[in-house]
């Protein structure tokens, strides 16, 4: 389905003037000349930008990996640049920005796919929302169902602490933090020891222990919040059981958008660990994602907890349990930045009362629905923009590394190089190159598209 080559979308749909067109193996920026000496590593996007990532590492022995491939789902979403062939590539996690072309990629090359057993479950439900989303949207993706389903197949599992041999090299995965199944890379060559960071957050959330430091020679590390710190996550999430508290004492419903992986349950299971007897509904994707973690509780800090959690709660699966939700204290929905699902259904239910409030735990970005509501009190919803009476209250439930913790954890894998990624060029970058030069360490800032090497 390379159609790409063959129409100009840009011509059909103006907003897509700065996609990327995919053709296999005519359009990739990836050089062909062989590695001479050291490290070569090349991003295909996520260099300089927060999401949409996918790196090339490859060395002298022509030993190749390729470590993630995703898309931004962003209005109009962002693509990654064309993959060249590789054999192997391995997936740190199961959001969309860090596996959403992955289809493409062995429809193309028969690419071999690496990931925890977790990470696979999830990639197909992740796969067929993308693909829903778009057909609905009317963007166009480079990969079908097809492509989809034939991926499936493709998965080799990997569990955490084991090594797999990789020609010349050899690599294995270890806990990232972040979400459950969530996976840092470090790889040995015959020249220098490479760890790759994926998304990552040294803290310990109510799903998952934090990622811890691993030595190595370089270091490839998301840098999201380079700049920015966090609050206290014990603090912020004692925040969250007083603020409900005070809205279901005064008669209100919560609406918590959330995203369906890590934030939702890490949600459900703060308010179930309060005592307090809630009445929480829970809808959206979450609830499907929620059982297949339970299925793979090796991943989980505490599986019992979120088990009882998940049982308490009242599953939203009719019409008739939407009505009940209404009436219930707290609504734990998708999506997260209310750009569709049941979180929308909700909010144009509820937000005329302002006993009711709305509580946003994860990032909302530019142009979402979250974003409107936190500085116009404004919610797109079923075309029109929509005046939000309710209480807003945000959270800061990050499972991203702070800038303190980011520069902490550098620090004691002691790289003589750091390769910053997954970061805001302008704002976030910055910060971090200037704390991560002051440990005497060579800091690297890669652009999408360019090839680079360390010696």
């Amino acid at each position: 389905m390379f159609f790409y080559h063959y129409l100009h979308w840009e011509d059909i749909f103006p907003q897509f003037e700065n996609m990327v067109y995919y053709s296999p193996g005519r359009t990739t920026t990836y050089p062909s000349e062989v590695v001479e000496e050291g490290i070569r590593y090349h991003f295909l996007g996520g260099g300089n930008e927060v999401g949409n990532v996918g790196c090339i590492i490859e060395d002298k022995t022509q030993s190749r990996l390729l470590i993630d491939y995703g898309l931004a789902p962003t209005d109009p979403p962002r693509y990654p640049q064309e993959s060249p062939f590789v054999s192997d590539a391995i997936i740190t996690h199961s959001h969309v920005d860090h596996l959403g072309m992955v289809p493409w990629l062995h429809a193309s090359h028969q690419t071999n796919l690496h990931a925890t057993s977790l990470t696979s479950s999830i990639s197909e439900i992740m796969w067929r929302d993308c693909y829903k989303i778009s057909r609905i949207e009317g963007y166009p993706l480079a990969w079908d169902k097809r492509d989809l389903e034939e991926a499936m197949y493709a998965w080799k599992t990997q569990k955490f602490n084991n090594w797999n041999e990789h020609e010349s090299w050899k690599w294995k995965l270890h806990r990232a933090g972040h979400i459950p199944g969530a996976s840092m890379v470090e790889i040995e060559t015959p020249s220098h020891k490479i760890l790759h960071t994926g998304d990552f957050d040294t803290r310990d959330s109510q799903l998952v222990k934090g990622a811890k430091p691993i030595s190595a020679d370089i270091l490839f590390v998301e840098g999201t919040y380079g700049g920015r710190n966090h609050v206290d996550k014990k603090e912020e999430e004692k925040r969250l059981i007083q603020k409900t508290l005070e809205i279901v004492d005064k008669g209100g419903t919560v609406i918590i958008p959330s995203f369906a992986q890590g934030r939702g349950q890490d949600v459900l299971m703060t308010l179930y660990k309060s005592g307090l007897d809630f009445e929480i509904h829970y809808d959206g994707m979450g609830k499907r994602l929620t059982q297949i973690m339970l299925d793979h509780s090796e991943f989980l800090k505490d599986p019992q907890t979120l088990k009882e959690a998940f049982a308490s709660a009242h599953k939203v699966s009719s019409k008739s349990d939407k009505k009940k939700a209404l009436e219930g204290d707290v609504i734990i929905t998708t999506s997260g930045m209310l750009d569709g699902g049941p979180s929308l259904w909700y909010l144009n239910r509820l937000r005329h009362d302002s006993k009711n409030a709305v509580f946003l735990v994860g990032y909302q970005a530019e142009g979402s629905g979250g974003h409107h509501l936190l500085n116009e009190g404004r919610v797109p919803i079923y075309g029109n923009m929509a005046k939000i009476t309710n209480q807003i209250e945000r959270f800061d439930l990050s499972t991203h590394a702070g800038h303190d913790e980011i520069v902490t954890f550098v620090k004691n894998c002691n790289p003589e190089h750091a390769i910053i990624f997954h970061t805001d060029p302008t704002e976030a970058r910055p910060p971090l190159e200037k704390a991560l030069t002051d440990l005497n360490i060579e800091v690297h800032s890669p652009e999408n598209g360019k090839s680079y090497n360390i010696y």
